[in-house]
């Protein structure tokens, strides 16, 4: 074979092998461009290697190298582009999403398995036309037509895909599926389509649009990207503007140019301003409202991507609900305010007349009475009294009631103040022969930071209801504390008697409004049912709290527990050091207990006895006591007969009486050292013990008697202003026995003109009066005094609701006194305004001094 049969050959194989790369560069050109650009590049090389075959004979055996190492790079190229269409198929196929690829006449060329699977039972395969797969869905039942007949939904899908671009399309499968159809034309013509499944998407849509609210979702750039129908109807003027894509900033302004927005007239740039840095800040809630007077609640907040979704509530109904507590709140307000002014107006209208009442009883007392007549008119008083403490509960509790409780704390003296509302109660425990008791903490401070007016009320209703429900026995009233943070103690008060008790059924009862234990035991006990819930509030109002303990027969014990500030001016009690041993004696265990408690931690030795013979035979062994202790009413030997014994038997040490009634002693009286009234106030105790050991004082010389030139001295002048002619007459018989210059005014516009004419040293000023009152009377009297004198002015008032003692002093009234007026009350704030330039008062009954 010639050199150029050999050639014609090599040409020949070349151009056959051109032929192969070219039909395997068309078989790989949609799998892969990347491969086609390769394989064109490839072809380019052998083109221009033909070129040097042909320009260079000389070279062929070159040429034939080159091209046998071509064959191996197309063989390689070949292998690679079908491992990587293997690749590329096995990753379509995992997608659960279908796949397929028409050419371009509509034939399918290939589909991964989820397309596939769509059409199972059907012959879909490579070759079959687009028509007839849309024919297979339309027949076969797989989707919701709707209305349209299958010819309309194959028509419809295929003019369609002749639009440019193809607008995806959303269908929904009769299997509760929803699939999204999204297809596109390929350079060379062909159709690829992708089936996406949207069920979850469209169950989260349906959610969306199924609540009662609007919901809205714009992108990172303030455009819309979906929102609900709800929130389209609760903005009908802006909806037209609230397409895919559109701008936040765009839908305001578009909203404010139809009226939507009623809270931006006037100041729309504003407006827009404020909503749009809310939109950005998304973090909040703000409130609109909408020109047709629909309040919304707009809810924003960002999401991970940076941008925003918001919730738009329609809170009408809630304004309108809230718009009717507010006129209900000042409908309930303006009902306080008259019931208030009710009860104020009652409180004056009521103790009026029972000034005159108890105020004329009391007087009717002081007079020579038969004892039918005495027992009359005491009667009189004890009943009007007892009304006004029932007034007195209605008005405390109508105060609690309305929150117009003020608490005003200030230093005050624990110990003492339940000691002086034990010595308050005392006679009445006397006369059932009841033992008050007070057994306060040795180790407490006495001294605290509280409403001592409010406490002792507490105490009072406590004490007393004690007193009421015990017809033998005693009442202890027990005190210990906790100390607490920053100062404060947390005190636990109760009160144990051995009274008739309370069944447990009735234990959750007792402080409850007008509740009272009925049944015979304490039927005979009457009351208005107020003063525990009155003491539960209040120690509710100092952030307290109440409990009761109680055996039927057998006694209660109710106690409260408040947390105060100890006083900063608390001091140590001065105890007696000087005592070292002392002899108690008591047939009570809890009295000998107590001042085994008081004295002890003092250092004292305290021997305690239970009789007077149990005493003496002490006394007899070891007689080297620097006191002794002895209570007044004792069974077999009293206080009184023990004494006599002690000296009997030689004795001097100093013997101190503790009784619940000094005044029945007598002339026995004057043979103690010392007599204190039970229940003992500790820090009296210790003065008294330290008294006895103290050592006389030394006589003070005698001074020269200085002989003081005598003064004329005057009638103290007191005007009364009182418009009530019984109340004039009630004060006037009080003060009948003093020597003052008493003068009445009717009004007080009288009381100013008199105020200047009369120069009263004292005056007594109604409230309530006509023409001018006295509070107005009060201030033109200031007025008038220019700050260059001041008369003590005291109110005489009916008035007892809180807010009266404010507005009464306010006017520039030095006190109020509350009616109905006790004698006492008067005389001592005559003796305290008294001045040095008028008579002394003369001599004070023992009732009013």
């Amino acid at each position: 074979m010639d050199l150029s049969d050999r050639l014609a050959k090599e040409r020949r194989g070349r151009l056959a092998a051109e032929r192969l790369l070219e039909q395997k560069s068309r078989e790989l050109f949609a799998a892969n461009e990347k491969l086609a650009i390769h394989a064109r590049s490839l072809s380019d090389q052998i083109v221009e290697q033909r070129q040097v075959v042909r320009s260079a004979l000389t070279e062929a055996e070159v040429l034939k190298g080159q091209n046998s190492r071509f064959l191996g790079d197309l063989d390689r190229a070949h292998t690679a582009a079908v491992m990587a269409e293997r690749r590329l198929w096995e990753s379509v196929n995992t997608i659960r999403d279908g796949f397929a690829v028409f050419d371009a006449d509509l034939k399918l060329v290939t589909a991964n398995h989820a397309f596939l699977a769509q059409f199972d039972g059907h012959p879909v395969a490579p070759g079959i036309a687009y028509t007839e797969i849309l024919r297979i869905v339309a027949t076969s039942g797989a989707v919701d037509l709707g209305q349209r007949t299958a010819d309309d939904f194959v028509a419809d899908m295929l003019a369609r895909i002749e639009a440019d671009p193809i607008e995806p399309v959303t269908l929904k499968l009769n299997n509760s599926t929803w699939v999204k159809l999204v297809d596109r034309r390929a350079r060379d013509g062909d159709l690829v389509c992708l089936t996406l499944d949207i069920t979850d998407q469209m169950r989260i849509w349906a959610a969306i649009e199924a609540i009662p609210d609007g919901f809205v979702l714009y992108d990172r750039e303030e455009r819309l990207l979906t929102c609900n129908q709800r929130y389209r109807d609760i903005y009908p003027a802006s909806a037209p503007a609230m397409e895919p894509g559109a701008r936040f900033e765009d839908i305001l302004r578009f909203g404010l140019v139809q009226g939507q927005h009623a809270d931006a007239v006037g100041r729309e740039e504003d407006w827009i301003t404020e909503r749009l840095r809310q939109h950005r800040a998304a973090s909040g809630i703000s409130e609109q409202q909408l020109s047709d007077g629909r309040w919304i609640r707009a809810v924003d907040h960002p999401t991970p991507d940076g941008g925003r979704v918001g919730l738009r509530i329609d809170i009408t109904n809630i304004k309108d609900h809230e718009a009717q507590l507010e006129a209900a709140r000042k409908q309930a307000e303006a009902a306080n305010r008259a019931k208030s002014a009710f009860l104020a107006n009652m409180s004056h209208e009521i103790r009026t007349p029972m000034n005159g009442v108890v105020g004329m009883a009391e007087l009717l007392c002081d007079t020579s009475l038969s004892e039918e007549q005495r027992l009359f008119a005491e009667t009189i008083r004890s009943s009007g009294e007892a009304l006004l403490v029932i007034i007195n509960d209605i008005l405390d509790y109508s105060k609690i009631e309305a929150e117009r409780l003020t608490l005003r704390p200030e230093p005050f003296d624990l110990e003492r103040t339940i000691h002086e509302v034990t010595m308050l109660l005392q006679p009445r425990a006397r006369e059932k022969g009841l033992d008050l008791m007070i057994d306060f903490d040795m180790f407490l401070p006495t001294r605290f930071v509280g409403d001592p007016g409010r406490l002792r009320q507490v105490l009072t209703n406590l004490i007393g209801n004690a007193v009421k429900f015990t017809e033998s026995g005693h009442v202890l009233t027990r005190v210990v504390g906790l100390e607490a943070e920053d100062g404060r103690q947390q005190l636990h008060v109760t009160v144990e008697d051995s009274g008739i008790g309370i069944a447990p059924e009735y234990l959750d009862h007792v402080f409850g409004e007008f509740n009272q234990v009925e049944d015979e035991r304490n039927r005979k006990f009457e009351g208005t049912g107020l003063g525990l819930a009155i003491t539960r509030r209040l120690i509710e109002h100092m952030g307290g709290a109440v409990w009761v303990d109680s055996e039927l027969g057998q006694g209660s014990s109710f106690g409260f527990r408040v947390t105060l500030p100890v006083a900063e001016d608390a001091a140590a009690l001065q105890i007696p050091v000087s005592v070292k041993r002392v002899l108690a004696v008591d047939d009570q265990f809890i009295n000998r207990t107590i001042l085994e408690r008081q004295l002890a931690p003092c250092g004292i030795d305290v021997t305690l006895c239970r009789s007077g013979a149990e005493a003496l035979a002490h006394l007899d062994t070891d007689a080297a006591y620097d006191a002794i202790l002895t209570d007044h009413a004792m069974p077999e030997m009293d206080g009184p007969d023990l004494l006599e014994a002690i000296r009997a038997r030689g004795h001097t040490m100093p013997v101190l009486l503790l009784t619940s009634n000094p005044t029945d002693l007598g002339e026995a009286a004057s043979d103690f050292a010392a007599i204190l009234q039970k229940p003992i106030l500790r820090s009296d105790l210790y003065r008294r013990l330290q008294m006895l050991m103290a050592p006389p004082p030394e006589a003070a010389p005698a001074l020269p008697d200085v002989v003081a030139a005598p003064t004329e001295l005057r009638q103290m002048r007191v005007l009364a202003a009182e418009d009530n002619r019984t109340n004039q007459l009630v004060f006037q018989k009080m003060v009948k026995s003093l020597d003052i210059d008493l003068v009445f005014a009717d009004n007080g516009r009288i009381a100013v003109d008199l105020f200047q004419s009369f120069r009263p040293d004292l005056i007594f000023m109604d409230i309530s009066m006509p023409e001018m009152d006295g509070k107005e009377a009060a201030a033109a009297i200031r007025l008038l005094e220019a700050g260059k004198s001041h008369v003590p002015i005291l109110a005489l008032t009916a008035h007892a609701m809180d807010g009266d003692s404010e507005a009464i002093l306010a006017a520039g009234i030095d006190r109020y006194m509350t009616k109905p007026l006790r004698k006492a009350a008067i005389v001592e704030a005559l003796v305290d305004h008294c001045p040095a330039t008028a008579r002394p008062l003369g001599a004070l009954t023992e009732d009013a001094a």
